[in-house]
């Protein structure tokens, strides 16, 4: 399977699938611009970092020097992912074959090998697990239940930040869309304002993000009837 490729099977919170962790570092190898950092990964990280590296104070600094941007759509709507480094394109938090950012590291590496997305007939969420080029290493040896799984990796403050940021996605990249793609670059600094640097890391996340959001969507709809 080469390393950009992922085949994903919905799962239920009822299942049982095999896998374990064996804590060799593979799923932190040839991981080129597939590690997305959301706004919320890259609030902890800088909270995390800025308590043992005197070169992070702000999100902004954390951004700069361990994430690469990068458009999620071609709406223009930009992400980060996770900077790599070595010739097996190794994550830059892989010291000495561990994670070193471990309690801060992203949701994506938080709930490996699944991933979680909006549900659909009154449910929130949906589950599903990724089968990549890491087989040979997890998906044998041990068992885990998905409802475990994610009762300890994913908590309520992912979960109710996953909610807000499938319906702000949703949203903003509709209004961007609308835009012409000269307008929608011009935008993309305030996506980038609002849903990444616009925070304050002795506050709590969650009011911010929901503020940012709103701040954001009103300036696309200014955009709009400015065009």
């Amino acid at each position: 399977m080469d390393k950009q490729e992922t085949m994903a099977v919905l799962v239920h919170t009822k299942d049982v699938v095999n896998y374990q962790c064996r804590k060799c570092g593979q799923c932190c190898r040839h991981i080129e611009n597939s590690v997305m950092v959301e706004s919320l990964d890259a609030y902890r990280l800088a909270k995390y970092l800025r308590d043992r590296d005197p070169s992070i104070s702000t999100i902004d600094e954390m951004l700069a020097r361990y994430c690469e941007p990068m458009p999620l759509t071609d709406t223009c709507f930009p992400i980060f992912t996770l900077k790599t480094t070595g010739p097996n394109d190794s994550c830059i938090f892989l010291k000495n074959g561990l994670c070193s950012i471990y309690e801060a590291r992203p949701r994506t590496c938080q709930i490996y090998p699944f991933s979680v997305e909006p549900g659909e007939r009154g449910r929130d969420f949906e589950y599903r697990l990724c089968f990549d080029r890491n087989q040979q290493y997890h998906f044998n040896g041990g068992k885990v239940s998905v409802t475990d799984w994610f009762y300890r990796n994913l908590h309520k403050v992912e979960k109710e930040y996953s909610k807000q940021e499938y319906a702000a996605i949703t949203e903003i990249g509709k209004r961007m869309r609308s835009l012409s793609p000269e307008l929608c670059e011009q935008t993309t600094f305030q996506v980038l304002l609002y849903q990444y640097y616009n925070f304050n890391l002795n506050q709590p996340f969650l009011e911010q993000y929901e503020q940012n959001t709103l701040l954001l969507l009103k300036k696309l709809r200014q955009v709009e009837l400015e065009r």
